[in-house]
């Protein structure tokens, strides 16, 4: 190949390239359809995601108690949900909100080195 050559196929593919590049200023237009069905959508997963998960319980009982368990359980799972819930008559305290049953199992482990007798909670949905 000669340089006249390869100054022409640089030249050709400058060009190629240019002429088939996007821009990236593009805009999706959305109806007003789109918008409410996507509404719909976050609002429905949310709803989803409030209702099937597993989570883990390590406390039922008295409120001064749970409250206790409650503080100290956020310094001790900083990486994790950590729920208190009044259901009468006892207060409940939870660790996180796992979708599958695998990860609940594997944290549950780790809990039961502290608390014994905590337990895996099914989703409401299941």
């Amino acid at each position: 190949m000669t340089v006249m050559h390869k100054i022409m196929y640089i030249i050709l593919l400058l060009i190629s390239t240019l002429s088939f590049a996007q821009e990236i200023n593009n805009e999706i237009s959305k109806s007003e359809n789109f918008e409410k069905l996507l509404i719909l959508y976050k609002i429905a997963n949310q709803e989803k995601y409030n209702i099937d998960y597993y989570s883990i319980q390590i406390y039922n009982g008295n409120y001064k108690k749970a409250d206790s368990l409650f503080k100290f359980s956020k310094d001790f799972f900083i990486s994790d949900s950590i729920f208190l819930f009044y259901e009468t008559p006892n207060y409940k305290v939870q660790v996180g909100k796992f979708w599958d049953k695998l990860k609940a199992q594997k944290k549950l482990k780790e809990i039961q080195k502290k608390f014994k007798s905590a337990f895996i909670l099914k989703p409401k949905g299941i």
